[in-house]
């Protein structure tokens, strides 16, 4: 082929009762193409980048006490507050979950939040009695009280990703 020589391929229309032969331009197939494939990365990354954040979510204590106030049983929740007591990991059939209470404060309103992390899927944030944390979940209830749980990313996708940032570092 030479230079400048354009590149094209001939196509039969079948469906034509002539059989009418169409000239294509295989370059402006191929940039047609590759324009789609962007168009599908980029809305793929949007996509993606919906679900995440760069930055975490902002505590609500305030929000966070009424939604327990109100036994709202799979609400999402963001807290802050300090570790009041680390407790010893358990094991169970879900895995492995890294165990505190967290006391959470708004106004004159305080209330320890138990919190279970699974560890088998997110990675054992390293706590200690007095640590500031941020911990975002899905709230539940038990017989003992408000349980804050999914504090990390579902790998079955059913529930919202959640994480405990402690030290200045995110735990999903």
């Amino acid at each position: 082929m030479s230079d400048g020589a354009s590149l094209s391929t001939t196509i039969i229309d079948c469906e034509l009762d002539h059989n009418a032969e169409h000239q294509v331009d295989t370059r402006s197939v191929m940039q047609l193409t590759r324009l789609r494939a962007a168009v599908c990365c980029i809305a793929f990354s949007a996509l993606m980048l919906s679900g995440c954040s760069l930055a975490p979510p902002k505590a609500d204590n305030a929000s966070a006490l009424r939604e327990i106030a109100n036994h709202d049983d799979g609400a999402e929740l963001v807290v802050e507050g300090r570790v009041l007591r680390v407790l010893p990991t358990s094991a169970g059939p879900s895995g492995a979950h890294e165990r505190f209470i967290l006391q959470v404060a708004s106004g004159a309103t305080t209330l320890p939040l138990f919190v279970a992390d699974n560890i088998s899927i997110a990675a054992a944030a390293p706590l200690h009695t007095g640590d500031l944390v941020v911990v975002k979940g899905e709230l539940a209830f038990d017989d003992l009280g408000p349980v804050l749980h999914w504090t990390h990313r579902d790998p079955r996708l059913r529930h919202q990703p959640g994480f405990v940032e402690v030290g200045g570092h995110v735990y999903e």
